[in-house]
């Protein structure tokens, strides 16, 4: 699975007001990984915010300040999506590598207005690394429709970045050399995505998006990487109580 999935899921995160919401969402996403298709997933959108305590998937979170539209400071676990099944690939060699699996990471997030800076460190052990992240959004009422433009610039630290696109030793052997040993630098990306949101009734509404990714160069120094942009597009229903 490709990172474009869990920042579609962040993306998709639909319930900020207090209450909640369940619905699914469509993603078709393409991959930056070497002869890689793009591929679709359906994934569930469900929310709940409290006075403090709030579950937006990915993210299980607590404020630790009292939440105000002007600011809000947040603390939890989020699950980071960020990972690659080799079997996906049609390249023989990468269909050899090791998984690059899912991981669990504690955060920091502090928003003024709508900017939103976030700080997330693996706890579950599949890479020990790190990522920074600043974002910005803000909703465009358009008759019917909210439309919310959304950016955000995200650093990965080597731990995490060679976890995504290094290749190790062993796993170069197990290729007889056919993809060479790669320790993977820290990398960033931007991102830039809209979403629509259109209410059917005062419960239902419809969702649809689009979001771009777009690495720095150098990602595409990585054996297994092809591409150094990400294009995903969505569409949903979103039940709100």
């Amino acid at each position: 699975m490709k990172k474009a999935f869990l920042a579609l899921l962040l993306f998709t995160s639909f319930s900020a007001q207090a209450g909640g919401s369940l619905g699914v969402i469509g993603v078709l996403s393409e991959s930056i990984y070497k002869d890689t298709d793009a591929r679709s997933l359906a994934l569930p959108n469900i929310s709940y915010t409290g006075e403090r305590f709030y579950f937006r998937l990915p993210e299980i979170g607590y404020q630790l300040l009292p939440k105000t539209p002007l600011q809000s400071f947040a603390v939890g676990l989020s699950y980071e999506g960020s990972k690659f099944d080799p079997d996906n690939s049609d390249d023989a060699n990468v269909r050899l590598l090791d998984d690059r699996d899912a991981s669990v990471m504690a955060f920091a997030s502090y928003r003024l207005g709508p900017i939103t800076t976030k700080l997330a460190q693996d706890i579950s052990g599949q890479h020990d690394g790190f990522y920074a992240q600043i974002s910005a959004g803000y909703p465009i009422q358009l008759a019917a429709w909210r439309i919310i433009p959304s950016i955000s610039y995200r650093y990965i630290d080597s731990k995490m970045s060679n976890h995504l696109f290094g290749v190790s030793q062993s796993e170069s052997t197990k290729t007889s050399g056919g993809i060479t040993a790669y320790d993977s630098p820290s990398v960033s990306h931007t991102s830039y995505g809209i979403r629509g949101i259109y209410p059917l009734t005062q419960s239902v509404k419809v969702m649809l998006g689009i979001n771009h990714t777009k690495y720095d160069s150098a990602v595409l120094k990585s054996p297994i990487v092809e591409d150094d942009s990400i294009t995903s597009v969505l569409a949903g229903v979103i039940f709100s109580f």
